[in-house]
Parts: C-alpha cells; structure tokens; sequence
C-alpha cells in the first residue's frame, strides 16, 4: 500500500513541477556545485572575520614541526596524549585570534609600513642572504620555488610590520620611575643577619619506632603509593634491515643503471642572463616595449635596467641575474631566457609571475657528463641500499601475510623468515625494555582489543627499516600490592612520616623556647647549636630555602622576635631568626641596567593587558571542527 501511494505521488502535478525544478537547477549550476565545492569551515569568528580551519590546520602543523625539532623523541610521547594534543591545537588557534584582534586594531589605528620599510625587511631577510649581503636571484629562485609572488611576500611583511609598529608603540610607552627603579636597586643589595639551627632528619629517624600495626595502619591509609601499574609480558618478532646479509653489486647492473639515468650525471646547460622587470599594470608590457625599441637603438641595456626596472635588487647590478639552469625559475621566464640564441639578444616582451620582463643573454656553459668511473662507488652504494630495502619490504610484507594468516602465535612467522621469538618478563609502560619503549609498541601494546582476541598484532614501522610484530602473552591489571610484598617500602616510608612529624613537633618547640628567650637551654637538652648568620644577600651561598625564608621575614621591631620555622627538601627542618636589615641608603651603577629592565617588563604587561582588553570587548565564536590529522 505504501509503495501504491508513493508511486501514484510521483505522477501527479506537483511531483513533476518539482521534478523539473531540480533538473534545471542541476543544468544551470551543474551537479558538481552539489558534490564538489563544499563551503570552508570556519575554526572561529573574530568580530566577523572568519579564521580558516585551513589556516587553522596549517598554522597547527607548523607549531608542531616547530615543536617536534625542539623536543625530539619527548614530543612523540606527548603526541600520544590525546588532552594534550587538543590543549596544543586550542592554543595555536588562541594564537591566531591575538593575531587577528591585533591586525584590526593594526587597521583601525591606520597603521602601516612604507615602502621603504617592507624593502628594508625583505634584503635582511636571511633567507635572501649570501655571503651577507642581499643576492636577487636567491630572492627570485626561493620564490619561485615556494610558490609565493612578490607582491604577496611584500603584503606579509608589510602586515608583520605592521604588527611590530603597534608592538613597539605599547612596550615603547611603559616606564619607571627612578625612584622605583632607586628602591629596586636598594632592595636587591640588601643584606640580612641571622641566626639558624638546623633539626637534621636522620636525628629523628634513629630515635623513631615502628609497631607492626602501625605499617599496617599506614599501608591501609595509603594503599595508592603502592599500587602496581597495569604489565604485560609479550613475545615479538623484529625485521631489522641492518641485520640483512648485504648483496654484491655486480657491473652489468652498475653501467645498466649509469646508462639509465645520465642525466643524473650531468652538469646540465647553465646561463647567465640579465632582465629589466616591469610591475604588472595595464601599461606595463607597453612601457617595456618602448624601453626595447630603445635597446635597439642602441641604449645599453646595464644602463636601462639600473634607471627602469622596478627589481630594484639586480636594476642596481645592471640587471644581471646568477647562472641559471633550465626549469628552476619561473616557467615563462625561464622558457625565454633558454630560447635566445646568441650572446646580447633580447627577448620579445614576457609576462611572468611577477611581472613583465626583458630578457637578456650574458653567456653560458655547456652541459657536461660525468664519467662512469666518477659515479661507479655512488651508485654501487645506491643499488646496495635499493637492494637491501627491496629484501627488507618483502620480508615485511611477509610478516604482515604470517601474522594474519596464524594470528594465534608467531612460531610460523619465525620459523619461515628465520628471526629469533624475543619474550619479555612482567613490565609496565614506564620501564618497557628499551628495544621496545617505543609509543608506536607500547600502545598497542596495552590496548584492550590485542589481549582480549589474544591476537598478533600488525605489522609496527619503527623507522630506519625497522619493522615488528607483538604478541600479548599475559595481562596483569593495575592492583595494590600485598602487604607482605611492599611490606619494607611500607615501614621505610612510615618512619620517614613519624620522624618527620617529631622533627616538625620538636622545631615548634624551639620556636616558643626562642620567643621566650629559653633557647639556650632547650639547645643543650638536645645538643643543638646555633648557626650566625652575618651579611647574607640574595646571592649568598646558603640554601636557597633559608635565603627565601630570611628575606620574606619581617625585620625585628622593638623587642618583637622575628622567627619563622620551615621544611628543608631532604625532610630536616630549620628555625630562623632575623636580627637584622641593612638596605644601602645609596643606588649602585646598576641604576640605568634597572630601570630599564623594569620598563621592559611593565611594557610586556601592558601588551598583554591591550590583548585581554580586545578579547573582552571582542565577539569570538568558535567552531567545533573535526580534523583531518588523526594526531588532533
């Protein structure tokens, strides 16, 4: 019945009015307007300017190839987190929406760079440098290659400048006074007396005791700093090319391969031309044109350049440009610079990437071949590498077919590509055996679904031509471990606790003797003495936590104590008292350095405060984006 009403549906009036509907929106926007041009995700709205999730996804992988050089193999394992990873990606997009608040602040306050400031820039790049100085045809070739034209590499470092004059205007308005700075210098040359006694640990360790119900009072309170992490034991197979009997390289193969890739081998033609650039306009090509009928009049084309072209950089050199081979610049250009013909002729006008050009023939060198007794050891070597990667591939493919193919142990794996079966005691994620300490193995490793189907897992890539295979044989959940197991760890971490409460209790006490004047005695009841403390500053050779604690303590006033109690790092406890200050009435040298520094950091505050002051007065929307890294 449902399917009667629907087709009798599709035959009446309506049904067929919106039938021809839809084939003539498909015919005048075409069926890939449908399926092919989806609309760009937004990763936020900043004020009503959109950030790309594309500037988004790259600004995202630069941030963590930055990381990656800086950290090596830690930023791997921090890679393995997925809280951190999302942390990452939300800071480079905080990044991106500073940026943009910074860039309509940057528009709103009319700020720009000039042209001679973007110049300037753009030839200290060192990117652009040789021998330091400015080269074009670095500048050239590197654009070229990265697909960026003039005019957007101008636009990008004018924005940055941009960017950098707002910059400065903030940091450059902060200041200090003198007499901030004044009582600064004071302060950082002040010096303190003192007196310490010292309540050493082991003191109080050798005079504690432990009952046994006491450990097990201690070892039920505190049953977490005893619990075992999740282990596994697992068997695994490891192809290492290294390991790969190596295979001569016979000399049929060696001129085989010479004779195959020469041009490898050879230097190909290179020239040297010069050109005069025009930026693109719509009288540009006519312009240039009228500088070539004077070229053929007999106007040198040195002069031409260094009066007409607008690259400033090699218009200064006479237009010349450094050797060249062919397909290294950009396509047009480099098409009529290898169509002249003989030394001083011009080309017809060309239109390139980055302008229109004039192109002239300075001279050239011919192509050359190295010789096959040149190159014999480079290629041997190649083909030894090719050959042994080619053995290691297939064996890798082979292992991943066993590993499937009998999924219940690795003996077939074994016996067939002769490798050793390598089986691991009882370890954890944390002291995994170095062969294996890897996230690529650990991971899956302890994942749930290897050790439920008790299956081999597939092939890992470790890199460097390294492959393995794993094989759970047993699972040890994360539990807390038996009395009697820890039993020792469990005494010695209870009488470190009592001795360290007795040494905290008996410190009190020396502090209420002190403030009372009976220090003395209670000293002698417990063999202690007394450190002096003279002229200590900042920088002194003291513990650091007895500086810190003698110069946040409250000079002395009138017949008032100053004395404060506080915990050394290896557990022994000390009582401070503080007897006197003495702060220079005079500033030191060091006045200017000061001050200056103050400035600085109040400047960088207050660059931090504009950017909060935008973020609060700012509509911001973000986006929930899938991403297209399986790392996000």
């Amino acid at each position: 019945m449902f399917f009667d009403k629907l087709r009798a549906g599709a035959q009446g009036t309506v049904s067929k009015v919106i039938l021809v509907l839809i084939i003539l929106s498909f015919a005048l926007a075409g069926v890939g307007s449908y399926v092919t041009q989806p609309k760009a995700e937004v990763a936020a709205v900043v004020n009503g300017d959109e950030i790309s999730a594309q500037v988004l996804e790259n600004a995202y992988r630069n941030e963590r190839s930055r990381l990656e050089n800086q950290l090596g193999p830690q930023f791997s394992e921090l890679l393995g987190d997925p809280l951190y990873v999302e942390q990452l990606r939300r800071s480079v997009l905080e990044q991106l929406i500073e940026q943009r608040l910074i860039d309509q602040k940057v528009a709103e306050l009319n700020l720009y760079a000039s042209d001679e400031q973007v110049r300037n820039a753009i030839r200290n790049l060192p990117e652009f440098q040789q021998d330091n100085q400015f080269n074009n045809d670095r500048y050239q070739q590197l654009l070229s290659r990265s697909g960026i034209s003039a005019e957007q590499l101008r636009d990008n470092m004018r924005q940055d400048l941009s960017r950098q004059m707002l910059l400065n205007a903030v940091i450059g308005s902060g200041f200090t006074l003198e007499s901030e700075a004044g009582l600064l210098d004071r302060l950082s040359r002040q010096q303190r007396d003192g007196e310490l006694v010292r309540l050493p640990l082991a003191d109080f360790n050798n005079n504690v005791t432990l009952s046994d119900d006491e450990a097990q009072a201690y070892y039920q309170q505190h049953a977490e700093q005893f619990k075992r992490p999740e282990q596994v034991k697992i068997n695994y197979l490891l192809l290492d090319a290294s390991n790969l009997a190596a295979t001569e390289v016979d000399e049929a193969t060696i001129e085989a391969e010479y004779q195959a890739n020469l041009s490898a081998y050879s230097q190909p033609e290179q020239r040297q031309v010069a050109h005069i650039m025009l930026n693109k306009s719509d009288d540009a090509a006519a312009e240039l044109q009228t500088i070539r009928d004077r070229l053929t009049a007999g106007e040198s084309f040195s002069e031409l350049a260094q009066a007409e072209s607008d690259d400033v950089f090699s218009g200064a050199n006479g237009g010349e440009l450094d050797w060249m081979e062919q397909g290294t610049l950009d396509p047009a250009f480099d098409e009529a610079a290898f169509a002249l013909g003989e030394k001083g002729e011009v080309s017809a006008v060309v239109e390139s990437e980055f302008g229109f050009h004039l192109i002239t023939l300075l001279d050239t060198r011919e192509a050359k071949v190295k010789p096959l007794a040149e190159v014999r050891d480079a290629i041997a070597s190649h083909l030894a590498q090719e050959q042994a990667a080619n053995a290691f591939y297939e064996q890798e493919q082979r292992l991943a077919e066993l590993a499937f193919e009998f999924p219940d142990s690795l003996d077939m794996a074994a016996n067939e590509l002769n490798l050793p079966i390598v089986s691991t005691e009882y370890f954890s994620a944390q002291d995994a055996p170095e062969a294996i300490n890897d996230t690529r193995v650990l991971t899956p490793a302890f994942s749930e679904d290897l050790r439920n189907q008790a299956m081999n897992s597939e092939v890992i890539e470790l890199g460097d031509n390294k492959a393995l295979v794993i094989h759970v044989v047993e699972y040890r959940a994360a539990a807390v471990r038996e009395f009697a197991e820890v039993s020792e760890l469990v005494r010695e971490q209870a009488l470190t606790v009592k001795a360290r409460e007795q040494a905290t209790q008996a410190a009190g006490e020396l502090q209420q003797a002190w403030a009372a004047g009976e220090q003395n005695a209670w000293l002698d009841q417990h063999g202690l003495a007394i450190t002096e403390l003279k002229g200590v500053t900042r920088d002194s050779a003291q513990n650091p936590a007895v500086i810190s604690a003698l110069f946040t303590m409250k000079a002395p006033q009138g017949q008032a104590t100053s004395l404060h109690t506080l915990s050394l790092a290896d557990g022994s406890q000390a009582v401070l008292k503080l007897n006197a200050v003495h702060t220079p009435t005079e500033t030191s040298e060091s006045l200017p350095q000061i001050q200056q520094s103050q400035t600085g950091i109040q400047g960088q505050r207050d660059y931090e405060s504009l950017l909060s002051a935008l973020k609060a007065s700012a509509s911001i929307k973000y986006r929930q984006l899938a991403s297209a890294d399986e790392n996000f």
